[in-house]
Order: C-alpha cells, then sequence, then structure tokens
C-alpha cells in the first residue's frame, strides 16, 4: 500500500497534455483561417489570383521551353495556380496562428502576388526599387479591382443594373487612365527641325531603279542541313541537301545537358543549317551568307531574314542564312561558352561546305557559287561575327580544320547593330574589306553604336577601289531587322516596358536595311557602279526610304588625309608638316570620341567647344598634302562632325523644366552653323556655308521606356542616356568655292578654316581630307 502511495506520488509526465492543447490550438486556428474572408474578400482574392496568372504568363513568354507557346502557358499556369493554392491555404494558415485581424485568404493570396511578382521583375533586371514598387502597385490595383467587383456583386439590385454599375467603373476606369498625368516616358530634349533636303553638289537623285525593288531574275528556295533536325523538318526529313556536321569541342568546354537533349547533339557535331534562295541562271554567282544573332534559342531566328534573301537572289546573289540557334541563350539551358568565336568559326565552316559542294557535281550548288565574291552579313552578334569571319587569321590562323578556305574571297561584310566585344582580347581589323553598318537609335538592346567602333579599324590602300560606310536611325530599334523577332528589344515582361512610340514600322524599318544591303552588294559584288553616292549621302535616297533623321557616315580608299588624330599627339602639327591653330574656342583638345554609355569608341578627334559666334578652327595644308590629290579641284573636302550638344545640357540638367507630354523645354543650343574658307597660296581665299551643302543634323534623342523612373534603374542604369553623338560625314566638292571669275583654279589651296557662326556649341572633328 504504501509502494502504491509512493509511486502515485511520483509525478506525470505533462508533454503530452501541452502537445494535445498545442494540436488542439493548431486544428482550431486552422479551422478559422478563413473565418474573416467574406463575400468581398474572396472576391478581392479571386482577382489577385487573375493579376498573379497575368504576371506568370508574361513570364512564360520571356522563357519558351521548345514545346510551344499553348503548352508552355497551360503547363506554367496550371503550376502557377497549384502553387498559389498551396501557398494561401500555408500563408493564411500562418496569418491565423499570429492572430491577424485581416481577411487572411486575401493577405496570403496578396504576398504570393507580390512576392511572385517581385521575382519576374527582379530578374527581369529591374532592380530592387523598381521590382518593389511595380509589384506593389500592380498587386494593389489588382485587390482594388476585386473589391470593387465583389461590392458590385454583393449589391441587392437587379443585374441589369449591376452591369451599368459595372460600365460605369470602367468608364471611371478608363477615364482616369487617359485624362491623369501618370508618369510616362522620360523627357527628352525636342527640337522641331526639318529634314534637311538640299541637294546641291549632290547631283540630286540618282538615276538608277530602287535597290529595294525585286530584280529580274526568277529564284529557287531549298535547304541544307543535317538531316536530322528534330524541331524543323526543312533541316530534317525535308532538307534539299545534305551536311557534314563538325566538331566545335576545340572552342566549346561548357555545353549543358538540357541543350543536347532539346538538339539532340552536344559541341562535337554542330550541324550546318542554312536556307538557300539561288537565282535561277547558269552563274557563277556571287554568294552572301546571313547570319543572325543572339535571340531566345527556342525561338528561331533564322527564319527572319527571308526578305533579304529573296532580294538579292532576284538581284543575281545566292544567298544563304545561316542557322546557329544552338548557340543562343536559352533560359533552362543557357549560352556555350566562348559562342562568340564559334558563330565567326562556323560562318567559315558554312563556306567550306559551300565550296566542296560547288565542287561537287549533281546539287544545286554545282558549278553556281563564285566564291572570289562572297559577301557577310550579319546582325546582332551576327555582325560582330561577320567582321570576325573576315578577318579569321586573327583567330583561326593555327585551325588546320580551315586549310581549304583558300580561294575564297570575302569581298564585303555587311553589319546590322553589331555588338563589338573583345574575343581573347582582340577585335577584328579589316584590311581592303568593303564595310557597312546600320544601327538605330532606339535599339534597347545594343544601345550603342557599336558598328562605329569597327569601321573606324576598317582601312583601305590607297588604289584597293574599296570604301566603309555607316548609317544611324533615329527610329529604328533592333528587332525589326529580322521579321520573326516582334517589335520588343527585350523578352517579356522587361519588353513590355519599352516605349514603341515613334517607332517605325516593321516594313519601314525592313525597307531601309533592304534598300541599303542591297545597293551596297550590287555595288560591291556585282560590279553595278552608280550606288556608291547614296553611302556618300543618305539624301539621295530619300525617295525610297521611309521618314526620319538619318545621320551617314563614309570613307573611301582615294581619301587623302589631312588631319586625323588617333596618335593623340597632332593637335597643332598635321600630317606632312601642316599645321591648325584656333580662335575664340573657350576649349579644344584631342580627346576619344564616347559613345552613348561615355565608353570610348577607339578612335579619337579634335573637341571644340565655343561660347559666342564667330569661333574658327583653321588648317594649313603642307604641298606636300596637295601634291598628293591630282586633281584638286575636281576632288572635294570631306570630314566628319559629331555634335557634342549633350555635353552641354548636361551641365546644366539641374535647371531642366520639363512638362508631363514626354518634351524637355530646357533651352537647346542651336545646331552649329558653320562657315568654310579656303586660301590659296597666293592669299586669294573663297567661303561657303556648310548648310548650302548640308546642314548638322539634329541629335536623336530616344525615351526607351514607357516608364521615367526606369530609365535610370533598370539593367544597371543601361537607358540612362537619351542620346549619342555620331559623326557625320560631309563631303564638300571644292569646285563650290570656285567663283566664276576666280582664279583660284591655277593656284594650291594651302588654308582650310572652319568657322562657327552661331552659339554656343560643341563638336568633334575627325577624318579630316581630301577625296576624288
Amino acid at each position: 500500500m504504501e509502494l502504491e502511495l509512493l509511486e502515485s506520488e511520483q509525478p506525470q509526465p505533462i508533454v503530452p497534455s501541452r502537445w494535445k492543447k498545442f494540436k488542439a490550438w493548431l486544428t482550431g486556428r486552422y479551422a478559422i483561417r478563413n473565418a474573416r474572408d467574406q463575400f468581398v474578400a474572396r472576391v478581392a482574392s479571386g482577382s489577385l489570383a487573375v493579376f498573379a496568372s497575368l504576371a506568370m504568363l508574361a513570364a512564360v513568354l520571356g522563357m519558351p521551353t521548345g514545346f510551344g507557346t499553348g503548352i508552355d502557358v497551360f503547363v506554367f499556369l496550371t503550376l502557377n495556380i497549384i502553387a498559389m493554392i498551396a501557398s494561401a491555404k500555408l500563408l493564411s494558415f500562418l496569418y491565423s496562428m499570429l492572430y491577424l485581424p485581416l481577411p487572411r485568404r486575401l493577405l496570403a493570396a496578396w504576398t504570393y502576388a507580390s512576392v511572385e511578382t517581385f521575382l519576374i521583375l527582379y530578374y527581369a533586371e529591374f532592380g530592387i526599387i523598381m521590382s518593389v514598387v511595380i509589384s506593389l502597385a500592380f498587386t494593389f490595383t489588382g485587390m482594388f479591382a476585386g473589391v470593387l467587383m465583389g461590392y458590385l456583386l454583393r449589391m441587392k439590385i437587379k443585374p441589369l443594373s449591376k452591369a451599368a454599375f459595372g460600365l460605369i467603373f470602367a468608364f471611371a476606369a478608363a477615364a482616369a487612365y487617359v485624362g491623369l498625368d501618370w508618369p510616362g516616358p522620360s523627357a527628352v530634349p525636342h527640337r522641331e527641325v526639318a529634314q534637311p533636303i538640299s541637294m546641291e553638289g549632290t547631283g540630286g537623285k540618282l538615276d538608277l531603279p530602287n535597290p529595294s525593288e525585286p530584280g529580274g531574275l526568277a529564284y529557287q528556295t531549298f535547304t541544307y542541313g543535317s538531316g536530322n533536325d528534330k524541331h524543323r523538318a526543312i533541316f530534317g526529313d525535308k532538307v534539299g541537301i545534305p551536311s557534314t556536321a563538325v566538331d566545335a569541342s576545340a572552342y566549346i568546354s561548357k555545353w549543358s545537358n538540357l541543350k543536347t537533349k532539346f538538339w539532340g547533339f552536344d559541341e562535337h557535331a554542330l550541324p550546318l543549317n542554312g536556307r538557300v534562295w539561288m537565282p535561277e541562271g547558269e552563274g557563277p554567282f556571287p554568294l552572301a551568307l546571313i547570319v543572325h544573332g543572339n535571340h531566345l534559342m527556342e525561338d528561331f531566328s533564322d527564319g527572319g531574314y527571308g526578305y533579304i534573301g529573296e532580294l538579292l537572289a532576284s538581284k543575281g546573289i545566292i544567298t544563304v542564312s545561316v542557322d546557329e540557334n544552338f548557340l543562343n541563350y536559352s533560359v533552362w539551358s543557357g549560352i556555350p561558352n566562348n559562342d562568340m568565336k564559334v558563330r565567326a568559326w562556323l560562318l567559315l565552316k558554312h563556306l567550306q561546305q559551300i565550296k566542296q559542294l560547288n565542287e561537287e557535281e549533281g546539287n544545286f550548288f554545282t558549278g553556281h557559287v563564285d566564291l572570289e565574291r562572297v559577301a557577310l552579313i550579319g546582325h546582332s552578334r551576327g555582325g560582330q561575327a561577320a567582321a570576325m569571319a573576315a578577318d579569321a587569321d586573327r583567330w583561326f590562323k593555327e585551325d588546320q580544320t580551315l586549310d581549304s578556305l583558300n580561294g575564297i574571297l570575302i569581298e564585303s561584310v555587311v553589319a546590322i547593330a553589331p555588338t563589338d566585344k573583345q574575343v581573347d582580347d582582340k577585335s577584328a581589323r579589316l584590311s581592303d574589306v568593303n564595310y557597312l553598318t546600320l544601327q538605330g537609335a532606339r535599339d534597347a538592346d545594343v544601345n550603342n553604336f557599336y558598328g562605329d567602333r569597327q569601321y573606324s579599324r576598317t582601312t583601305f590602300a590607297e588604289q584597293s577601289n574599296k570604301f566603309k560606310a555607316a548609317l544611324y536611325i533615329a527610329d529604328a530599334n533592333h528587332s525589326q531587322f529580322n521579321s520573326e523577332w516582334g517589335r520588343m528589344d527585350e523578352r517579356p515582361p522587361g519588353g513590355l516596358f519599352l516605349n514603341r512610340k515613334e517607332l517605325l514600322k516593321a516594313d519601314e524599318q525592313r525597307q531601309i536595311s533592304k534598300v541599303y544591303v542591297s545597293a551596297f552588294l550590287q555595288e560591291t559584288l556585282l560590279g553595278q557602279e552608280g550606288f556608291r553616292p547614296l553611302f556618300e549621302d543618305y539624301r539621295l535616297g530619300l525617295d525610297w526610304l521611309p521618314e526620319t533623321v538619318y545621320t551617314n557616315r563614309f570613307e573611301a580608299s582615294e581619301f587623302t588625309e589631312i588631319a586625323r588624330f588617333d596618335d593623340g599627339k597632332r593637335k597643332t602639327v598635321l600630317k606632312d608638316g601642316g599645321k591648325a591653330g584656333v580662335s575664340g574656342m573657350s576649349e579644344w583638345e584631342i580627346t576619344s570620341a564616347e559613345d552613348r554609355d561615355g565608353k570610348i569608341k577607339g578612335t579619337k578627334g579634335i573637341e571644340l567647344e565655343w561660347e559666342k559666334p564667330g569661333a574658327e578652327y583653321a588648317l594649313e595644308l603642307s604641298p606636300t598634302t596637295s601634291l598628293k590629290v591630282p586633281d584638286l579641284i575636281e576632288s572635294k573636302l570631306v570630314f566628319s562632325l559629331a555634335n557634342l550638344e549633350r555635353d552641354l545640357i548636361s551641365a546644366d540638367e539641374d535647371k531642366a523644366a520639363l512638362d508631363f507630354d514626354g518634351e524637355d523645354e530646357t533651352e537647346l543650343p542651336p545646331l552649329p552653323a558653320i562657315e568654310i574658307t579656303v586660301t590659296t597660296a597666293g592669299g586669294e581665299s573663297s567661303e561657303l556655308a556648310l548648310a548650302d551643302i548640308m546642314p548638322v543634323s539634329p541629335p536623336a534623342y530616344t525615351a526607351f521606356m514607357t516608364i521615367s523612373w526606369l530609365e535610370k534603374r533598370m539593367k544597371e542604369e543601361k537607358y540612362k542616356e537619351s542620346t549619342e553623338p555620331v559623326f557625320q560625314t560631309f563631303t564638300v566638292p571644292i569646285e563650290q568655292f570656285i567663283p566664276d571669275d576666280s582664279s583660284i583654279e591655277s593656284q594650291q589651296i594651302r588654308k582650310i578654316t572652319f568657322r562657327f557662326t552661331n552659339g554656343p556649341g560643341k563638336v568633334m572633328l575627325d577624318d579630316i581630307g581630301l577625296m576624288q
């Protein structure tokens, strides 16, 4: 009995009892987690679910899997709904345990939608602050819309009356959207200035057919490729000519397993796939290869240049659109290392393959290809790859697999909105290769004019009969040069925030590339002389081009230098002993030309800044320079000028007064007005106003984003600068300086003076010389 008493006095375990209470508490909190979510809150939760699905839809469109947009949308939205339901249960339970006196399911739905939207925007490089701001604005809008809908549905009135109230709410929302001063694109300087159309000294118009119109030759289309493509029948079982895969493992060391599963091959067996447009006839015909850039891998790019292929084939040029989609970035499988070098290497492999087919019997290429007349055309990274392939020895001199390229002569390179990254610490330098580059000022992908760098690295022997040209297009973007890429330069969701106001229509933008690429290759590959003046002065082609502001640069092999500044030493002493001097300048120095981001372009010029009208920059030519030009009177004075007014504006930008219409009311400096005077050894002089030949064009200002706040915050301030100084080449016939009664023709020109007749202003001059 005593033992039993002692045992009964032992302390009893209390953990099970506490656990039961805790379990009961958890069960109770779970059961009442949604007790505060009445009808209106439930409708608002549903509205948030819709908004969360819209956010996921935007993300899905920017990360294709390759199974098709419909499948991608269905799968990801289904997974998103499942995740949303699970999160709503978990979070509402958590909020219940915290005794939050709020509709907990609604709060859970808002939390999920906000976090999801934030993560989507953050990984789209919006930055933390803007991702928070936009996600909060987006989800509060969704919740507010749901609350309004809930109250409307709960009202005890007839359905027709509810519909009427709904229409009133919708109308009020639309009126608020239209009528209120919502944040819009960044205000940019605006100048009302007519497109310069004076054609004095240019010959007026080119008496030639529109180069963008189809030529007179019929053509056939076919493909060559591996025959094993998993996604495209034209390179699979319906391929026209089988090609041999190539081993790129010497250059690629990182290739994703997911990429192998998607394509069915790895870096050891890259296919040579091409879409071909071939003129009908005996030939042989010159050859042009076109290669795309780094678009999303699953959204195939090679079909987007058919408009160029068809046009060139009708003119008599075999055109091939090269498939390098497997080197492109994928959200799921990344991008191979060394892709830039491999893009160029693959172009060379395609040339080898076509050479082999041309020499073999029994295929469409047999005997039809003139491999001594070859052009390479590239867009984006493809533009850089084309230049690298044309300078192949810089990277591939030791690659013995390329030995059979002997006998292939690359005459011309076209780079459309190219990149210009150093590869192995080297950049392409083209020698005696015709070069053309096009760039849009509204390019939100490659937002700097990198083709201008390659332009500066392209040189010619004096008698090579080559030329280089650049065209800057105020209202062109990046993607519309490819007919498959759409209008957005960034994948969703970032692309949804790009400002597309005033952007050229897609067919207008491609019209520009048709005119310039066709004219360039007719001149340089087909030898059809007459189009070269178009590249000296874009105004000769205005009848063929859409209305926008153009800036062009040009230099030919017969250019005789008066002044270049790349060595940084010839401020007062020029080549061959000439001299330079200034008067009235507040600043003059040799400095590097800069791009939109303030990074050097790889060339230098003389920077001139003045406050008052009358400032001068004078060049005294040496007798040696004059003797280099056989017929000086029949030559042209040539120089390139970049308007640096952005430096004057940025110095006073804190004082800018902005309105809400996207225009900057800051007073802009005047466009430089320039008089040029030539003086002979005998002291006789003659002058003319540059505006009588070609006025200085206004800089192109761009607001990249639909919301001004994003300009300096998205993508590490990629869009913070609204303009980029771009060189315009001016060609002034020397004969324009010579009055009818002048004796200047019999004397040598010894001095050229640039006088700036208004102010303030700031410019950079470069590439000053004479050209036959």
